[in-house]
């Protein structure tokens, strides 16, 4: 995990939003490859394993989720539909839109990458931080500048989480046309994805 994520992570427990503290043990780099970020709030700790942080309980990834095949598109399509121009702050790729992760770093230098329960095969690097949790997006509200939800991820929960941490004005994408924008001015739909802007308030 990058190191400065930390100052967009949040509590996933039932509480006012809360900081979190990191207490790194192993570093490589700006990165922690082992240690724990802990809520001062609740008490709560959450292991960092060979770079990965588990919001989960018992710090393993659980069962991948069903859902249809994803639409046929890459990295250089979704780093458009992100809007993503100019370097700094984060973008948010969840379940199997993390896929694109290491391609969508390459193609937007400067923006860290956050790959929330990424499938099998994708790895943590300096530019892509993994973290994997059941019970939502483990971030600030309104702290990043663009949100892909997976196929697997664009049930109406994850949908609400995704505009919970976007900024307003920027983009969301979703492998899934037939997907709420609820909260959205809608940009694209159809080819199997839906694009769209978080409106203000």
């Amino acid at each position: 995990m990058f190191i400065e994520l930390t100052e967009i992570l949040k509590c996933p427990r039932d509480h006012p939003e809360s900081y979190l503290v990191a207490a790194p043990v192993v570093m490589d780099g700006r990165r922690i490859v082992r240690g724990a970020v802990g809520c001062p709030e609740c008490h709560a700790e959450f292991p960092i394993l060979d770079g990965v942080v588990y919001f989960d309980a018992d710090g393993s990834p659980g069962e991948p989720v069903a859902g249809p095949p994803p639409p046929d598109y890459d990295a250089a399509a979704l780093a458009a539909f992100l809007n993503l121009s100019g370097p700094g702050g984060y973008a948010v790729l969840v379940g199997r839109a993390a896929r694109h992760g290491a391609d969508l770093a390459a193609a937007v230098p400067g923006v860290h990458f956050v790959a929330v329960n990424p499938p099998a095969g994708v790895a943590p690097s300096p530019v892509l931080s993994l973290l994997r949790s059941a019970r939502g997006l483990p971030l600030r509200s309104a702290a990043v500048r663009g949100v892909a939800l997976g196929a697997d991820a664009a049930a109406a929960s994850w949908l609400g989480e995704a505009l919970r941490v976007l900024l307003p004005g920027l983009h969301l994408v979703v492998e899934d046309e037939r997907a709420s924008s609820e909260g959205l001015t809608e940009l694209a739909r159809g080819a199997g994805l839906l694009v769209g802007e978080k409106r203000p308030g």
